[in-house]
């Protein structure tokens, strides 16, 4: 009977390691563990750093408010105040050569920014497809409120050959026209904004005026009986 109660045992010992391997094979290895930790601390890393950033998104935009509403910027308006003809002739060789000035006008409406107006800037009249003559503004600066401040500016001696000549005379002599002579007044002038103690990167505005100047004489001012004119900026 001894033998018999040997093997019996040997069979419970057997199934007994049986079963401790299949729980030791059911229990999670301290590596998984590790790694479900780490994707934790991870997964609210960057839950943390997008709440931020958000955050930090919604201050900004609440600031830039807060000074658009407080500055209340507007754009500065320009318009050609008069041209004046100092000298005109005509050359043996059919060349006509004019010599003027234009006045033109600034204001800045703004309540707390400033305008400085740079040096390089570049203004040029057009007659249809020709240029007549180019000029450039001194450097200035415009204060808030500045009110209308008028530049005069001289230009270039304008030259017209050929057919330009033919064109500019045969619209002035025209008698529909009434001696009125369409122009085309561009500018491009670079500025810096100053808000306070703070001045803004270089800034291009561009301004185009469509022009009707009074009956075309050889000598003197020359009235602007219509004007258009649009403004434009390049911010680089």
């Amino acid at each position: 009977m001894a033998p018999l109660d040997t093997t019996h045992e040997a069979e419970v010992d057997l199934e007994a390691g049986r079963q401790d391997f299949a729980s030791a094979n059911n229990k999670p290895s301290q590596k998984t563990k590790k790694q479900k930790r780490r994707t934790r601390v991870v997964g609210g890393c960057c839950c943390r750093v997008a709440c931020g950033v958000l955050l930090a998104a919604a201050l900004v935009a609440a600031v830039l408010g807060g000074l658009y509403l407080a500055l209340d910027p507007k754009l500065p308006r320009y318009t050609v105040h008069a041209v004046e003809v100092t000298a005109f002739g005509m050359d043996d060789d059919m060349t006509a050569r004019a010599t003027f000035d234009a006045s033109v006008a600034f204001e800045n409406p703004n309540r707390a920014i400033g305008i400085r107006y740079e040096e390089g800037s570049d203004l040029s009249v057009w007659f249809g497809g020709y240029r007549l003559s180019r000029g450039a503004l001194p450097a200035f600066y415009q204060g808030p409120r500045g009110g209308a401040a008028v530049v005069r500016v001289a230009m270039s001696e304008a030259r017209l050959q050929g057919t330009g000549v033919v064109e500019v005379m045969r619209h002035v002599n025209n008698d529909a026209a009434g001696g009125e002579l369409p122009l085309v007044f561009r500018g491009e002038v670079p500025v810096r904004v100053k808000v306070g103690p703070f001045t803004t990167g270089k800034l291009t505005p561009s301004v185009r005026c469509d022009l009707v100047l009074n009956r075309l004489a050889t000598e003197g001012s020359l009235g602007v009986k219509t004007m258009d004119c649009k403004l434009s900026i390049k911010l680089w």
